[in-house]
């Protein structure tokens, strides 16, 4: 009578060696550490774009701010020295005296963090607003250009250290404000980010 059933034989296969294990493991490893570069490579430029577009958009907020006010004004003129607050570090240059309807004193002023050895601010500077005894940062991270702005005959220049203005007339005025986008190692340029704007006071 014929077997219906194979003769059950002990299987031939003896499994992965220990060199084999060791090439896979290896194989492995470099993958995992390509794939992690390139994890690691794609959210530094994704830090290093919203860091830039966030300060692209606080300058042009600040700028924005600063227009709105001087549309406000009776009068623009540079702030006498004795007008500029001066701060524990660092040095303060004044900018901005703009006379408002109540005949009250709006002043801005960069200050220069450089000398300073810590501060809350990125530096090299910052934009100060002084109304009605309030001090206050507009803006940070403010920096020289390569070429300071210049103003035409007839007007006055003012600023310093990444904002500028050209007053005429005591009526209107040229802003330049200058971001340094150059924060971190992720940024090889230090090319710094220009935003202007031509604005006049109200007519009293």
């Amino acid at each position: 009578m014929k077997r219906l059933y194979p003769i059950l034989k002990p299987s031939t296969s003896s499994g992965f060696t220990l060199t084999e294990l060791l090439v896979a493991v290896a194989i492995t490893s470099v993958m995992m550490s390509l794939a992690g570069f390139g994890i690691v490579a794609t959210l530094r430029a994704n830090e290093r774009v919203e860091t830039e577009i966030s300060r692209r958009a606080n300058l042009n907020r600040a700028l924005d701010f600063v227009s709105d006010e001087i549309r406000m004004a009776k009068a623009i003129a540079a702030p006498a020295s004795a007008s500029v607050p001066t701060q524990a570090c660092g040095t303060t240059t004044g900018v901005l005296d703009l006379t408002m309807p109540d005949n009250s004193h709006t002043i801005y002023y960069v200050h220069n963090l450089t000398g300073c050895t810590s501060s809350l601010w990125s530096k090299p500077a910052v934009l100060r607003r002084v109304s009605g005894g309030s001090d206050n940062v507009l803006v940070d991270a403010l920096t020289l250009p390569s070429t300071v702005p210049s103003c035409g005959t007839g007007t006055t220049s003012a600023g310093g250290n990444g904002f500028y203005a050209c007053i005429s007339n005591n009526r209107s005025a040229t802003l330049y404000l200058y971001g340094n986008l150059n924060t971190s190692s992720l940024r090889a340029s230090t090319s710094p980010y220009p935003v202007s704007s031509q604005v006049s006071a109200r007519s009293f």
